[in-house]
């Protein structure tokens, strides 16, 4: 019997897989696709992920996956531009990465099975096993169609936000936000883009980041009920609002795509049960969300980190392996609440209220607090913390001031 059986090779199961073989854990990872292969993503890597990142030591294999290293972001409302770089974390980290998943999925893989960890490639989860009403393991099916069952002390469930082990469990889903936005994305060259630009308008958002070969990665967002209209012609529908953001379509108008449109209507917002007896679920299989913010992979390692903490200490001699894995579920939600409002908030995609342009425009001159709000975003500030009342008139005050 292994110790840990995971569902899911991406990003949230292989960081996972990684961080509990080198607790000396034994792992099996197990994933129907084979890597190198990509897969729906924003693949944005904030600041805060990048520093779990570079705490597995993996900094130096992100820099060299090819994806150009953003230390500055730009967040665009139209009348008010907001640049600079985000407020440092505890580590003094400021730099996200965008790499292609392609590229970055199959790295992290690589280094879980450094670790010691076992990948089986090409190998469907059916079913978990289950002793008297305890998880002990999963069923597999192999490409071939032979079936082959895998033990373990736990089973996680790092497969999406459609994940079949939450279904199989009964993982009850609860805070769910109906999704209010559609999505598509391509891939371009020749785009001048130095760093990461976020554009909030009306009824519309539209994100720009530099990534891997040269290309710069471009992506819309239109208000749901839409969706029917724009993916009859997502090109049209695409371009269409790119001409509404001139500064974009300036820097579009040059360019060559390459590859194809991906995207569709997105997944309602919810959490899930985190754990149950012999299971827990991480990344999008627990907890799901908008990708306007760009947090899901930062999430993946975050919550991974507390995961593979509750599972180790689960795991020792006296331990009680159930409790421990309510605790992660407990941490999970408190570090990400805010973070879920304040996502589900801008991806109704209305215009900022008075209050909220009167808090922008004094943020464009005053440096100091444009970091602390870029930080929000990147993970080294704290939602609560910079959008307390107290905080936010003293930013105000300080522009009457001046």
């Amino acid at each position: 019997m292994r110790d840990v059986v995971i569902i899911g090779a991406r990003c949230a199961g292989s960081a996972l897989g990684l961080m509990l073989a080198r607790d000396h854990l034994d792992v099996t990872i197990v994933d129907r696709s084979s890597f190198p292969s990509d897969t729906l993503s924003g693949h944005y890597i904030q600041p805060a992920g990048v520093s779990c990142l570079n705490r597995l030591g993996l900094g130096p294999a992100l820099a060299d996956l090819g994806a150009p290293a953003q230390t500055e972001v730009s967040v665009d409302f139209g009348p008010v531009v907001l640049t600079g770089q985000p407020e440092a974390g505890p580590d003094g980290n400021t730099t996200a990465y965008a790499p292609r998943r392609y590229i970055f999925d199959p790295m992290l893989a690589e280094h879980a099975v450094s670790a010691g960890a076992e990948l089986r490639q090409g190998v469907s989860f059916s079913e978990p096993l289950i002793e008297d009403g305890r998880v002990v393991g999963i069923r597999t099916q192999l490409a071939s169609g032979k079936t082959e069952d895998i033990r373990a002390r736990v089973v996680i469930g790092a497969d999406g936000a459609r994940s079949r082990l939450a279904k199989t469990v009964g993982a009850e889903r609860y805070d769910v936000r109906a999704a209010e936005t559609c999505f598509y994305y391509g891939y371009w060259s020749g785009v001048d883009l130095t760093h990461p630009r976020l554009f909030i308008r009306d009824g519309l958002f539209a994100v720009a980041a530099p990534t891997n070969d040269g290309l710069t990665f471009i992506g819309v967002a239109w208000p749901k009920a839409l969706y029917s209209d724009v993916r009859k012609d997502v090109d049209r529908s695409y371009h269409r609002a790119v001409a509404t953001i001139p500064w974009l379509a300036d820097r579009l108008a040059p360019a060559k795509q390459v590859g194809r449109y991906a995207g569709g209507a997105l997944l309602d917002g919810f959490y899930r049960t985190a754990s149950g007896a012999g299971w827990a679920l991480l990344g999008d299989a627990g907890y799901h969300k908008d990708p306007i913010t760009a947090q899901g992979m930062t999430d993946a390692f975050l919550h991974g980190e507390i995961l593979a903490r509750a599972i180790a200490r689960g795991l020792s001699w006296g331990s009680n392996l159930d409790a421990e894995l309510r605790q992660y579920g407990r941490a999970r939600d408190a570090m990400s609440r805010a973070m879920y409002g304040l996502t589900c908030d801008l991806s109704r995609l209305a215009p900022p209220p008075p209050e909220a342009m009167a808090l922008i425009g004094a943020l464009k001159d005053n440096p100091a607090e444009t970091r602390r709000y870029l930080g929000v975003i990147a993970g080294t500030v704290g939602v609560e913390e910079f959008f307390d009342p107290e905080n936010l008139a003293n930013i105000l005050d300080q522009t009457v001031a001046a």
